[in-house]
C-alpha cells in the first residue's frame, strides 16, 4: 500500500517532470542548466550570453536566468525573474498562477492541470519578449 507521502512525493516527480518539458522546449534561443542547486531537481533557462544589469553586480556581466524551477520539500519553485524587473507580477498574473504565488515572483507549484501549463507557457513567452526588449536574446 502506498502512503499519502510517497504519493505525494509521486505526484510532485511529476509536476517537476512536466515543467522540466515545458521550459524545455524555451531552449533555444535560451540555454538550459541544471545541477546548480545541490542535492535538488533543478532547471534554468538562461539568457545565451552574460548579460550586465545597470546597478547590479558592479556592472559586470552575468549569466542571467529567465525563469528556473527546483525541487523543493512539499512544492516545486517555479522562478519567474521578468518579476523582477518590472513592478511584480501582480495584477498582471495570470489567475491559476496566482494561487501559487509565494512572493514577488516565486510560485510553489503542487500540482499541475492544462490551464496552469498554458499560463507558465504564457509568462515564459512574455519573459522572452522582455528579454528580447532588453537586447539580451
Amino acid at each position: 500500500m502506498t502512503t499519502p507521502a510517497r504519493e505525494k512525493a509521486q505526484s510532485l516527480k511529476t509536476v517537476f517532470d512536466n515543467l522540466y518539458k515545458i521550459l524545455s522546449r524555451h531552449s533555444p534561443p535560451f540555454k538550459i542548466k541544471t545541477g546548480l542547486v545541490r542535492n535538488k531537481r533543478d532547471l534554468h533557462l538562461i539568457a545565451p550570453k552574460p548579460v550586465a544589469i545597470p546597478g547590479a553586480y558592479g556592472g559586470k556581466p552575468m549569466d542571467k536566468a529567465v525563469t528556473a524551477i527546483i525541487e523543493q520539500k512539499g512544492y516545486i519553485g517555479f522562478y519567474c525573474s521578468p518579476g523582477y524587473f518590472t513592478e511584480g507580477l501582480g495584477a498582471d498574473a495570470p489567475p491559476e498562477m496566482m494561487k501559487f504565488l509565494k512572493g514577488k515572483s516565486c510560485f510553489h507549484v503542487t500540482r499541475l492541470d492544462a490551464k496552469l501549463e498554458k499560463e507558465i507557457e504564457g509568462a515564459l513567452k512574455a519573459g522572452t519578449k522582455l528579454f528580447k526588449k532588453q537586447g539580451w536574446l
